[in-house]
């Protein structure tokens, strides 16, 4: 009988032990998300006698890899293993980009990627920033800054050049929340792009 108790302690312990090891393994699966922007702006009805080819956009090396990046003091930054995007930021920017413009009627079209052969201009994007401001701790946000450029192909010239930044309240400290707060960024940009090109190109 005594043996008995012996063997069922042992075998609880063990199955404590396992449960406590997937338990743990659990809280330390990574965690991926992706951005988007909803565009809720009318389509432009006279579109603009262009056919724009969107390339790649590149971005800074700090921001190249998936990880989150955190600003938590002035110059102090660090970056998260566990939460992570699922497709790299730059190539994300690259086609939310290109779908925003391309629904909003701004351009006779918009080409995909690597179909340039009747393209008239070009759009490329330098992702510069993109990172969670925790300095405040009170006062979470997410900061984007893209610059534009678009060129026209005939010649190489630079017909518009433009740097957007826009930092976006996060509703409070959760990865949640600054991924919507990324998304609100993301879509102020693009809106203000779309006005522009309307203007200037």
């Amino acid at each position: 009988m005594k043996a008995k108790v012996i063997i069922l302690f042992v075998a609880a312990s063990i199955s404590m032990f396992l449960t406590g090891c997937m338990g743990n393994r659990a809280n330390y699966n990574q965690r991926n998300f992706v951005l988007q922007a909803d565009r809720d702006l009318p389509v432009v009805k006279d579109s603009k006698d262009i056919i724009l080819a969107i390339q790649s956009f590149n971005s800074s090396e700090l921001y190249a890899d998936k990880s989150f990046v955190y600003r938590i003091a002035k110059s102090e930054y660090e970056t998260d293993f566990y939460n992570r995007f699922l497709v790299a930021p730059d190539d994300m920017l690259t086609q939310i980009t290109r779908k925003w413009l391309s629904d909003s009627g701004v351009f006779k079209l918009v080409l995909e990627s690597g179909t340039y052969t009747d393209a008239t201009e070009m759009l490329e994007g330098n992702l510069l920033a993109l990172y969670g401001d925790f300095e405040n701790k009170d006062n979470p946000k997410a900061t984007v800054r893209i610059r534009f450029f678009v060129i026209k192909l005939s010649d190489k010239s630079v017909l518009f050049s433009k740097t957007y930044e826009v930092s976006s309240a996060a509703k409070d400290n959760s990865i949640e929340s600054l991924v919507d707060a990324y998304n609100e960024s993301i879509k102020q940009i693009l809106t203000q792009l779309e006005k522009d090109l309307q203007k200037n190109l």
